[in-house]
C-alpha cells in the first residue's frame, strides 16, 4: 500500500504544472487554440545519471506552460503534444528557449523565438529536408545483446547490395546531410557551435551505425574485415556526444561487434563488454558506456555475474554520478542475488491447497511468473513443460506463479495448456506482494532455488536439455 501510494503521489506531482519544477534550463511557450491540456517533454533515452527522462507539464487558463529541467549535457528531445504530434528540439545547459504554435497543427505551426530559437529555428528545417521514419516503420535486426534498428528504405538496401554499392549508397547520404550542415553555417552564424557539432555527429554516427548494421548484424556473408576500417574515419570517444542517442547507437552496437568477434575470457556477455569499454574507451564517454553496460546486465543476467565489473565501476570511476543507476539496480537485484535465502510464502494453487516454499524444503524448486498476454512467458513455459516430462524425480519441483489480470484467465489457461506442476495466482499481477518479494518487475521471470532453500545460479542458456541437466546437477 505503502508503495501504491508513493506511485501515485509521483504520478500527480508529474501532472502538475511544471511552473512547480526545478532546474537550470527553461523551455516555454504558447499554444493558441489548444483543447489538449498537457505537453510532455522527453529525452531520447534515460541517462545514467538523470532518473527522470519524461516531463509532463499542464497548459495555464492562458494555453502558456514552461519547463524547468536539469539539463547536465547539450541534447536532442522531444516535444509532444496530443497522441501523435511531437517535434525535435535542441538543448544546451541554462538555455532559454520560447515557443509559439497552433495547437491544430503543432508539427508545423511551431515558431522558435529570440536568439536562443536560432538553433531550432534551423533544426526544423533540417528535420523537414531529412525526416525521420517512424519506429513503427523502421526495421531490426537481433544481434548479441542488442537490436540494431535501421529505416526500412536501408533494410531493403542491406538484403539487395554488395558491401561496396551499399557502403558508396551511405556515404553518399552522410556527405549529402554535412553538405547541408557546412551551408546552413555559412549563412547562419549566429548558430551554437555545440549545435553544429551535434548535427554533423548525427550524420556521421548515423552513416557509422549503417556500416554496422551491414557488416555485423545483417549477418552478411561477403564482408571483409577490412569493410570496418570505416571505424577509423570517426572518432570513438567524445565527451561532448554522450547525450547524443545517434553516438550512443553506434558506441554500444560497435562494443558488441567487438566483444562478439574476438575471443573472450569472460563468459558473461555484459560483464566482457563493460571491461572491453575499459580498455578501448577513456574518460566521461567511459563512465557513460560503463554504467549503460551495468545497467542492461544488472537487469538480464545474474547478479553475481555481475560484481567483479560493478565493483570495478563503483570503486574506480571518477564520474560518480553515473554509478547511481547502478547502484539502485544492484540493490534490488541484490534481495535475489546467488546465495540468498529465497522469500517464504504460502498461497493457494489451483486446486484450492494451500502451497508454502516451505513444504519443498529438501528439493530443487524451478520457480516462474508468466501471464497469457506475456508472449515470452508462454515460450517459456512450454519449455519447462518438456523439461518436467524428462525429470523422473519427485526432487525437482516446478512452482509457476501467474501474474494474469483475473483468476478465471489463469485456472481457463492452465486446463486449455494442460500445464503440469503447481500453479498458483498472485492477486494484484505485477505489484502482488509475492511479485515484489522475487523483485520482479518484468516477464518472463524465473529463479532456481536450491536444496537448502538458497537461490541458485542460473545457467546462461535456458533450452530444455541445457536446464534439465542444471536441475538435475543441483540434487
Amino acid at each position: 500500500m505503502y508503495k501504491l501510494l508513493t506511485l501515485l503521489c509521483a504520478v500527480l506531482l508529474l501532472c502538475q504544472s511544471a511552473f512547480a519544477q526545478t532546474g537550470n534550463t527553461q523551455i516555454s511557450g504558447t499554444l493558441r487554440g489548444a483543447s489538449w491540456k498537457k505537453i510532455s517533454l522527453k529525452i531520447d533515452e534515460a541517462q545514467p545519471n538523470m532518473p527522470q527522462y519524461s516531463f509532463d507539464a499542464q497548459l495555464n487558463e492562458n494555453n502558456e506552460f514552461q519547463f524547468l529541467i536539469p539539463i547536465s549535457e547539450p541534447q536532442f528531445i522531444a516535444l509532444s503534444y496530443g497522441p501523435n504530434d511531437w517535434v525535435r528540439l535542441y538543448v544546451e545547459p541554462g538555455n532559454n528557449i520560447e515557443l509559439d504554435a497552433d495547437a491544430k497543427n503543432f508539427e508545423r505551426s511551431v515558431y522558435f523565438k529570440g536568439a536562443e530559437g536560432a538553433n531550432n529555428r534551423l533544426l526544423q528545417t533540417y528535420m523537414r529536408q531529412f525526416p525521420e521514419q517512424s519506429k513503427f516503420k523502421r526495421k531490426q535486426y537481433k544481434k548479441g545483446t542488442l537490436y540494431y534498428e535501421v529505416p526500412s528504405d536501408i533494410y531493403g538496401k542491406i538484403f539487395l547490395q554488395s558491401p561496396s554499392a551499399f557502403a558508396s549508397y551511405v556515404k553518399s547520404i552522410k556527405q549529402h546531410k554535412l553538405n547541408t550542415i557546412d551551408g546552413y553555417v555559412r549563412s547562419f552564424p549566429d548558430l551554437s557551435p555545440m549545435f553544429i557539432k551535434q548535427l554533423r555527429a548525427n550524420a556521421e554516427y548515423e552513416w557509422a551505425h549503417y556500416m554496422l548494421a551491414y557488416g555485423y548484424a545483417a549477418n552478411k556473408k561477403d564482408v571483409e574485415a577490412s569493410f570496418f576500417d570505416f571505424v577509423h574515419e570517426i572518432a570513438l570517444n567524445d565527451d561532448d556526444l554522450v547525450s547524443n542517442p545517434t553516438y550512443q547507437q553506434f558506441i554500444k552496437g560497435w562494443i558488441d561487434y567487438r566483444f562478439f568477434t574476438n575471443q573472450s575470457d569472460n563468459d558473461n556477455h555484459f560483464a566482457g563488454q563493460y571491461f572491453l569499454a575499459k580498455e578501448e574507451l577513456y574518460g566521461k564517454t567511459r563512465a557513460f558506456f560503463q554504467s549503460d553496460i551495468l545497467i542492461r546486465g544488472l537487469k538480464n543476467t545474474d547478479l553475481h555475474l555481475m560484481l567483479n565489473a560493478y565493483d570495478d565501476f563503483v570503486k574506480y570511476t571518477e564520474y560518480q554520478d553515473y554509478t547511481v543507476e547502478p547502484k539502485i539496480l544492484f540493490n534490488q537485484k541484490n534481495r535475489a542475488a546467488v546465495g540468498s535465502p529465497a522469500p517464504s510464502f504460502t498461497m493457494q494453487d489451483i486446486n484450492g491447497n494451500q502451497v508454502s516454499l516451505h513444504d519443498f524444503a529438501g528439493k530443487v524448486v524451478y520457480v516462474d511468473f508468466w501471464a497469457t498476454w506475456c508472449q515470452p512467458c508462454l515460450s517459456k513455459i512450454s519449455m519447462t513443460k518438456t523439461v518436467q516430462r524428462r525429470i523422473p524425480s519427485s526432487d525437482v519441483v516446478f512452482i509457476h506463479i501467474s501474474l494474469e489480470k483475473t483468476p478465471k484467465q489463469w485456472r481457463d489457461a492452465v486446463r486449455f495448456r494442460n500445464l503440469s506442476g503447481v500453479h498458483l495466482f498472485a492477486e494484484g499481477g505485477i505489484d502482488s506482494e509475492i511479485a515484489k518479494a522475487f523483485n520482479v518487475t518484468m516477464m518472463p521471470a524465473y529463479f532456481i532455488i536450491d536444496r537448502y532453500g538458497n537461490f541458485a545460479p542460473k545457467p546462461e542458456k535456458t533450452d530444455a536439455f541445457t536446464l534439465q541437466d542444471y536441475l538435475v546437477k543441483l540434487l
